[in-house]
């Protein structure tokens, strides 16, 4: 069958719908990488139908000696002859530094021209320091920016490891991205992400505020807003309130019986935070919920671990958690209706679908996604970050707001919105006329993708619901990303981002031991300000990356059957992935290890330590680590027996007496120049981190102009494509492309005049 022509790529497929066929059918990939980073990569192409063959790399295999690498190794083959299944596979991917010093890009693509290559790291190619979680953290400032979780002790270990899951998203998309433009260029390519690229997704406009010199401090002793406020229950439970906009605050205390208290707010707003927080401790936690869930416009759920996640009715009913030999673990990122994921302990056969291309390679430098076009009707951050990254990897991203804009630039100063919609084209359209509703069919029957993160039920009332899509559109990949999933009790309920971190155990794992006793207002009040401050804003783009690589995904499954499918993503499962190291259970596996009562980190060997300024990361995961620091700076610290015991108090102490004979810029010039992984850890916040890249020299920034803001420095790429390269653009701004659009659709300049006069169109160049 042949694809319509549409505002960019066209294509011609000939094979027949293979309806359930999975989507990576017929790739073989070589995973040499070490870790969770690349182990998760390659976790997600197995589950999704690719044929991985694992080699491991002896030098570095102690990086996967965490009990959640029984889950990422999942569906993975023993390598046994490198060389000759070099020659005829798809994918490799590698973790740099290894222990496969043959195996360069050079090396293998000589072997292998068609090959993907996939280079996994910490800073980037010349990196020499282990993909590790806890070092690029402490490097890249994301532990000072945790500070004040536990008040006037410095910096906090980040206990989320949302660099690996960013890193191990990252991988995927720039993989199947490169797989991708491979069937019609013929060319195999290198592909490149480190986990500081990674990072660059959880700074959400606080680096461009640091520009500008808008940032203002946070005051330590504020308490959390209403909308936001984690309140605790009759039986000591706590839950997290999540209704961000005015309505979802005023319903929830409709449900609770306050309503006419909303009426006092702003101004007798501590008056309406005690009787809030007085009658949330009148019903248990499992009472409330079950009015919330009634209702189903109230955002709101328990304070939970990650285990606990493994229970919880959404992630159950939505197919978040599969059982393999006795072992509960995640299921597949996303739920592909025509190519779903089918998750095996057992690798997938390498037959299948042919990848190969039929064409001569081509040496087109455009990046792997041109041609492709994506039309975005999403709001706030998750998806409409999430599409920004299809843009960045070449797509055409179209976003369709709401007349005024979408709500996100009101909000901050617009500063978040800036960063979340660059490489964009904006139409502003009534989606509740039918003008409007007009108008988005058309663009959808032009368009390779939509994307939207409407609760069910609405995109159907306003006309673009996925049978009037298909009904027009039949290769249209129409992703739906929402808070729970849409199977489950909540499917109908409003979430944003502090609901999945409290519900994926990634917030009460970072705000430390928690009362549950029954507590009086003062208290509670001092333990929400804990729990807020560690219900950090990383829910958001770990679902925005999630949503990136779901599309590629299902923009493989219509190469490989010829036909569209819906796609659904939630940010449940996204922060289940984000908080993967705990998203497991067996019989006897170990707790997560607490962090201490001033949040330092999990283990003596791997944790923070005040120097005798500043402070330090220290983060040894080998016994040969552990060594040559000991022969570095005190022999006699080898006699310490048991050194990765995570109680060993007498190891603590010591390094807590050792670290505070020098300042944390010596230690650091010390050890790493000895290749030990020991760094300051509050020389900045990731904002600064950031802000300091912005010059004209920087790896990771890059200078662009906007209309308002005039030139500023933004992100660079999360990912690098040996061929092309990303012209990267400034945030657009609301509807200032609408009228081109429309007259790329054929609508003359009356029509386009007469829909802006009737306030059905919008631009804020017309506002």
């Amino acid at each position: 069958m042949r694809c319509k022509q549409s505002l960019g790529r066209s294509m011609e497929v000939t094979q027949e719908v293979a309806t359930h066929q999975q989507p990576l059918s017929g790739l073989k990939v070589l995973d040499l990488s070490s870790g969770p980073a690349g182990g998760l990569a390659t976790m997600v192409l197995a589950d999704f139908g690719a044929c991985v063959i694992r080699y491991a790399d002896s030098e570095y295999e102690y990086q996967n000696d965490m009990p959640s690498a029984k889950m990422w190794l999942r569906g993975k083959a023993a390598g046994r002859d490198l060389e000759g299944d070099l020659l005829d596979a798809d994918i490799v991917v590698i973790s740099r530094p290894n222990g496969f010093p043959k195996m360069t890009h050079a090396y293998c693509k000589a072997s292998n021209p068609a090959l993907i290559y996939c280079d996994i790291s910490a800073f980037g190619d010349d990196s020499t320091v282990p993909v590790d979680e806890g070092v690029v953290a402490a490097i890249a400032g994301r532990m000072q920016t945790l500070q004040g979780i536990v008040p006037n002790v410095g910096p906090h270990y980040a206990a989320v490891p949302v660099a690996t899951h960013a890193t191990a998203q990252n991988a995927v998309a720039g993989m199947l991205a490169a797989v991708f433009q491979r069937l019609s260029s013929g060319r195999g390519q290198k592909v490149s992400t480190c986990m500081l690229q990674g990072l660059m997704s959880y700074d959400q406009g606080q680096s461009l505020l640091l520009q500008l010199n808008l940032e203002t401090p946070v005051d330590p002793s504020a308490l959390p807003s209403l909308n936001y406020h984690p309140v605790q229950c009759a039986d000591g439970k706590w839950l997290q309130l999540g209704n961000l906009l005015p309505h979802l605050l005023k319903n929830f205390m409709r449900v609770i019986g306050l309503e006419e208290l909303f009426s006092e707010l702003p101004e007798n707003l501590e008056t309406v935070r005690y009787r809030i927080l007085e009658t949330m401790q009148t019903k248990t936690c499992a009472q409330w919920m079950a009015l919330f869930i009634a209702d189903g416009d109230v955002a709101a759920h328990p304070y939970q671990s990650a285990n606990d996640a493994l229970k919880d009715p959404d992630m159950i009913l939505n197919y978040h958690v599969v059982e393999l030999n006795g072992i509960k673990q995640l299921g597949p990122l996303a739920r592909l209706t025509r190519t779903p994921a089918k998750i095996t302990t057992a690798a997938k056969s390498a037959g299948g679908f042919n990848w190969t291309p039929a064409v001569t390679a081509t040496n087109d430098p455009a990046l792997p996604l041109k041609g492709v076009v994506v039309l975005e009707l999403a709001s706030i951050i998750a998806a409409p970050l999430g599409t920004s990254y299809l843009a960045e990897m070449g797509a055409r991203v179209i976003k369709v707001e709401p007349i005024g804009g979408d709500p996100y630039r009101n909000m901050l100063g617009g500063i978040g919105a800036v960063r979340c919609n660059q490489n964009k084209e904006s139409i502003c359209v009534d989606l509740k006329s039918a003008e409007g509703q007009q108008i988005v069919r058309r663009l959808a029957s032009q368009a390779d993708i939509l994307i939207h993160n409407y609760r069910p039920g609405v995109p159907e009332r306003l006309g673009f619901g996925y049978e009037a899509i298909e009904g027009i559109n039949p290769q249209i990949i129409y992703l739906s990303a929402n808070g729970y999933g849409t199977k489950g009790p909540s499917a109908l309920r409003p979430s944003t981002h502090p609901i999945p971190g409290a519900a994926m155990g990634g917030a009460l794992y970072q705000a430390g031991e928690i009362e549950h006793k029954l507590l009086d207002i003062a208290a509670v009040c001092a333990t929400a300000k804990r729990l807020m401050a560690a219900n950090e804003l990383n829910p958001d783009p770990n679902t925005a990356l999630v949503i990136c690589a779901s599309i590629l995904l299902g923009l493989l499954g219509r190469e490989s059957t010829g036909t569209g499918q819906q796609i659904f993503v939630d940010m449940f499962v996204a922060n289940a992935y984000a908080n993967f190291d705990d998203m497991i259970w067996y019989p006897k596996k170990a707790d997560r290890p607490g962090l201490g009562e001033q949040l330092k980190g999990p283990y003596p060997l791997y944790r923070l330590y005040p120097a005798q300024t500043g402070w330090v990361f220290l983060g040894l995961k080998a016994a040969k680590e552990w060594r040559a620091f000991c022969a570095l700076v005190d022999p006699s610290l080898a006699s310490i027996e048991q050194p990765f015991n995570a109680e060993n108090t007498n190891l603590a102490s010591a390094l807590t007496k050792l670290f505070a004979t020098k300042p944390a810029v010596e230690w650091e010039m010390l050890l790493s120049a000895n290749g030990i992984a020991c760094v300051q850890a509050d020389k900045h916040t990731l904002a600064e981190f950031f802000h300091s890249q912005c010059h004209d020299e920087s790896k990771w920034m890059t200078k662009v102009s906007h209309d308002e803001l005039g030139d500023y420095y933004r992100h660079k790429s999360i990912i690098d494509f040996e061929y092309g390269r990303t012209s990267l653009k400034a945030g657009v701004r609301a509807g200032v492309d609408g009228q081109q659009l429309l007259s790329d659709l054929g609508y003359k300049c009356d029509e386009i005049e007469t829909l802006f006069t009737k306030n059905l169109l919008w631009s804020v160049d017309r506002a």
